[in-house]
This record gives C-alpha cells, sequence and structure tokens, in this order.
C-alpha cells in the first residue's frame, strides 16, 4: 500500500509539471519569468498533506505522514513515522521492538516562474525506539484502533534538519510539493483556500 501511495504521488507530480510546462510553452519568456516576484506568494493560503519517509539516512527510516501549512510565502510541514507495529489490530502476546521517527521544518518560497518555487528549509528532527505491545488495544476515538508503544528511556536523538523543496503550481488551487532533507525525503500535496475563497477570479 505505501508503494502504491508513493506511486501515484510521484506521477502526479511528473504529470503537474508537464502540464505546466505545456501551458506556459507559448508565453514570452519576459511574462514567464518571475524571479524574485515576491508578491505572487501573497495569492496563495495552502493547506495540505505530506507523505514519505521520515528517519531517512539513519536506522529508523520508515513510512511517515504529516501536513503542511503556507501563509504568505512562509511555509511549515511536518511528517511522522509512527511505531511500525502500532496500527497491526491482531490481539498477540509478544512486544515488538519499533521505531519512530519525525521531522517539522520551516522554509520560505522563492518564485522562480509563475508556477514554479524553490524553498530552502530548515527544522528539527527526533528519532526514537521502543516496544509496542501486542496484547494491548486503544482506541484514538478517529475510527482506529492501536497498539500502545512506549519509548525507551534514553533513547531519543534529537537533530538540527536542513534541506530544500521544489513547489509546483499546476493550478491557481493545487501545489505539489518534492522535498529532501537530512532526515526526511517526503512529497505533498497542498491546497490554496484563498482560491476557494475568494473564487475563481
Amino acid at each position: 500500500m505505501k508503494r502504491i501511495i508513493l506511486s501515484i504521488f510521484l506521477a502526479l507530480a511528473v504529470l503537474s509539471a508537464a502540464n505546466a510546462q505545456e501551458v506556459s510553452a507559448g508565453a514570452e519568456v519576459g511574462k514567464e519569468i518571475h524571479l524574485f516576484d515576491f508578491p505572487l506568494n501573497t495569492k496563495r493560503l495552502e493547506i495540505g498533506v505530506t507523505v514519505g519517509q521520515a528517519g531517512s539516512f539513519s536506522e529508523y527510516a520508515h513510512f511517515g505522514m504529516g501536513g503542511s501549512i503556507l501563509v504568505g510565502g512562509v511555509y511549515v510541514d511536518f511528517i511522522k513515522a509512527d511505531a511500525q507495529h502500532k496500527y497491526d489490530t491482531r490481539l498477540r502476546n509478544v512486544k515488538w521492538d519499533d521505531t519512530e521517527a519525525f521531522s517539522i521544518n520551516l522554509g520560505y518560497q522563492i518564485p522562480i516562474l509563475s508556477w514554479l518555487r524553490i524553498m530552502p528549509l530548515v527544522g528539527y528532527s527526533q528519532t526514537n525506539y521502543g516496544t509496542t505491545d501486542g496484547l494491548s488495544l486503544d482506541w484514538d476515538g478517529d475510527n482506529s484502533w492501536y497498539h500502545r508503544y512506549i519509548v525507551t528511556p534514553g533513547s531519543r536523538s534529537h537533530y538540527f534538519n536542513y534541506g530544500g523543496g521544489i513547489s509546483f503550481q499546476p493550478l491557481k488551487w493545487l501545489s505539489i510539493n518534492v522535498i529532501g532533507t537530512r532526515y526526511a525525503l517526503y512529497g505533498g500535496l497542498s491546497f490554496n483556500i484563498l482560491y476557494f475563497v475568494q473564487g475563481s477570479r
């Protein structure tokens, strides 16, 4: 399932980038390039989801999900990889050795073209290991059962995270983000709330 989600995301990114290039192909170069045209950022207030790998380039790397927000060009996101057996709802008399990883990043989008931005990012990452109790079964109030995960004391490691991303805007209401940092590799889709509030004008 994880591979399917990542494959769909990558396919959407490639198709949207190709579409944006076709749309802009007939435009004059001078009209298409918006290098450092920061007022473009004021037209986007976005909320989105992130999907990918947290804890990258470490022994804790595994699939994670999270969210993002963009306000006036300022971009903030996070991604969390839960314990591997947390949502395995089978009751078993076993304690799994599991890990978790988390990253939160802050950046700013720099307009390059009307549909393309780059964003340097800095942030914080954490990893830990512990045990997931196969005999515990709790309800998170959001239609999900899960096993209790207990972090091993002293196992938390904290890191300064850094990297960058590319944001494609194939549509006025949609952005596709691809991000690579020291401790996370992921992407995301975000939706421009201003477009829906103000209409298509």
